[in-house]
C-alpha cells in the first residue's frame, strides 16, 4: 500500500528552520488601541467664584461657620386669615437656640445681629424679615403664596441643610402677581437673602452675600448663580456664603440670577432677584 505523504506549508517549516539555527523569533502583533469613545474624561473641577476682567470688589468663599449638624426647623401650625390677609406661623425648633449669638460671631468681620439667632422668613422672594420667636404673625399676599423659613446664625447666615428648612405654598383671596407656574417639589429656585439694608462701618467692612436653592445645589446641569454687584458681573458655582468686600461708603447694587450652563435664565419666578439695595454707612 502507498504511504500518503504529509507535506508541511513552506513557511512553517522556514520558521522552525529559523528557529533550530537561533534565528530571531517573528515579533508579536501589537494589541489594538482603544476606541476614542470608550476612554472617559475626567470632569474639569470649576472655581467657586469666576470674577469678572478688572474687578475692583472682592467677591471670596467666607470661611466654615459654626455648624448646627442636629438642628431642625418644622412648621407645626399655619393659620391663615382670609379677612385680615394675616397669617399665624408656629414652628418646632431643635438642636438650634433663638435669640443666642452664634459663638464665632465676633470674629466673623460682619455686621451681627444684637438679638440673636432667628429665622429667615421669606415670602414671595421678598425682601426677609428677622423672626426671633417660633411664633409669628404675618401679612399674606393676594393668591398664591410661597413661604421659605430657614434657621440664621445671628450673623444672618443660613444653614444650609434640609432639616433646618421649610418651604410652604397656600392661597389667600385675590389674584398672585406673577403666574409663573412652579412645582416647589423638583423646580430648581432661587431665593435671595442677604446683603439687606443698612450696614455701618464699625461693624466691618464685610458684607454678607448668602442666598437658598431648593431642588439644585449648583452640581447639577452646570447651574451657576449670576452676582451682579455694582454692576460687576461675578459668576458663583458653589453653594455658599460669600463676603463682599473692596465697598465704598454708600448706596449699593445687588441682583443674583439662577443660570443655565449656556448663561441663560433658568425658568421660574424668583430665579432673578432683581436689583436689591443696600446703604454702607460711616456711622
Amino acid at each position: 500500500m502507498q504511504k500518503t505523504m504529509n507535506y508541511q506549508p513552506l513557511t512553517l517549516i522556514g520558521t522552525l528552520l529559523l528557529a533550530a539555527c537561533g534565528g530571531p523569533a517573528p515579533e508579536p502583533a501589537p494589541e489594538p488601541a482603544p476606541a476614542a469613545d470608550t476612554v472617559a474624561a475626567a470632569p474639569v473641577a470649576r472655581p467657586d467664584v469666576v470674577a469678572p476682567a478688572n474687578a475692583t470688589l472682592k467677591l471670596t468663599l467666607a470661611p466654615p461657620a459654626t455648624a448646627f449638624p442636629e438642628a431642625s426647623l418644622k412648621l407645626d401650625t399655619v393659620v391663615p386669615n382670609a379677612k385680615t390677609m394675616d397669617v399665624k406661623y408656629k414652628f418646632a425648633v431643635a438642636g438650634f437656640e433663638l435669640k443666642a449669638q452664634t459663638p464665632d460671631a465676633a470674629t466673623r468681620g460682619c455686621a451681627n445681629s444684637k438679638d440673636g439667632q432667628h429665622i429667615h422668613y421669606i415670602l414671595n422672594n421678598k425682601p426677609y424679615k428677622a423672626e426671633y420667636t417660633a411664633e409669628f404673625t404675618e401679612k399674606a399676599d393676594p393668591g398664591r403664596n410661597v413661604v421659605l423659613s430657614f434657621l440664621s446664625r445671628s450673623y444672618h447666615e443660613s444653614l444650609k441643610h434640609n432639616a433646618a428648612v421649610v418651604v410652604k405654598e397656600f392661597s389667600m383671596p385675590g389674584k398672585s402677581a406673577d403666574s409663573t407656574a412652579l412645582d416647589l417639589a423638583k423646580d430648581p429656585v432661587l431665593f435671595y437673602s442677604r446683603p439687606k439694608g443698612d450696614y455701618k462701618q464699625l461693624d466691618g467692612d464685610k458684607m454678607l452675600l448668602d442666598f437658598y436653592l431648593l431642588n439644585t445645589d449648583l452640581t447639577d446641569k452646570g447651574y451657576s448663580v449670576r452676582a451682579t454687584i455694582d454692576g460687576e458681573t461675578w459668576t458663583i458655582n458653589k453653594w455658599e456664603a460669600y463676603f463682599i468686600e473692596g465697598l465704598q461708603l454708600g448706596k449699593h447694587t445687588v441682583r443674583l440670577e439662577l443660570i443655565d450652563k449656556d448663561g441663560n435664565l433658568v425658568p421660574g419666578p424668583f430665579n432673578d432677584s432683581g436689583v436689591r439695595e443696600f446703604n454702607y454707612l460711616g456711622s
